[in-house]
């Protein structure tokens, strides 16, 4: 009798102790299986990677920012918000957006040579000639009532730096430049070919200037969208030469340079 119930408790014993070492095992082991279906499916492809959902995506977004749904200086930067959501629904990624943060050097690189680029090569040399082959001269007399209106022009500079500087390179490069590129990047000139069409894009954008300022927006939105692509993505650098291209602008119609 004595050596049954030994048997028992040595039976109920073994029991136990398999009970209190197979359960963390099988909680290990629910917990390894969720983590790679976690994985999985932030592996997983998007729908938003499908090249007819980017064009789709790339059509809705255009849209909303040329209809003025929202008041200037508003509607770039809203848009822009949606775009770069977009990219970040697609990708997880902060760097997918131009939000990865970014060295001091090359930022400040970037945005001195964009900015040398448009005011010291684009606009004294193509404006011209752009003028002289479509037959058409810049208009901007629009801009008359900046000349040595100091409020009006400071006015102008800030709207210019929310809408253009921080809006647009939301749109045409965060946003943008990140389906054109997964576009073409199959293409052994992708990211060039994604320069270009994003520069037409840029310059359709700005139909309201005429055919001299669509055509020079154009070659500018080209290389803004090219030198995103070239400088890992760095849209501060973008914003900032944006801004300061802007400024200058407002600044020599402020002065009557034009």
């Amino acid at each position: 009798m004595e050596a049954e119930n030994s048997s028992c408790r040595l039976a109920r014993s073994c029991r136990s102790t398999a009970r209190y070492y197979r359960m963390p095992v099988t909680y290990l082991v629910d917990m390894s299986q969720s983590k790679w279906s976690a994985l999985a499916s932030r592996n997983a492809p998007s729908v938003l990677s499908h090249p007819l959902a980017r064009l789709a995506m790339i059509f809705v977004v255009m849209a909303l920012a040329y209809f003025p749904w929202l008041p200037f200086p508003w509607r770039m930067p809203a848009v822009g918000l949606m775009g770069a959501a977009l990219a970040w629904q697609e990708t997880r990624s902060r760097w997918a957006c131009g939000l990865s943060w970014q060295r001091f050097g090359p930022t400040i690189g970037w945005t001195a040579v964009l900015v040398l680029l448009v005011t010291a090569l684009i606009t004294p040399i193509f404006q011209p000639l752009i003028d002289y082959l479509t037959g058409t001269k810049t208009d901007y007399s629009a801009y008359g009532a900046l000349r040595h209106n100091a409020p009006a022009a400071l006015q102008l500079i800030g709207s210019a730096w929310i809408s253009a500087a921080i809006g647009e390179e939301l749109v045409f490069r965060a946003f943008l430049m990140h389906q054109l590129e997964a576009l073409f990047k199959r293409s052994s000139l992708g990211r060039l070919t994604a320069a270009i069409v994003g520069g037409v894009v840029f310059g359709a954008m700005h139909a309201s200037q005429g055919i001299s300022g669509i055509v020079l927006t154009g070659i500018v939105g080209a290389a803004f969208g090219y030198a995103y692509l070239r400088s890992n993505r760095n849209l501060l650098a973008l914003i900032l030469a944006h801004g300061l291209v802007d400024t200058w602008g407002v600044t020599t119609l402020y002065l009557g340079w034009y």
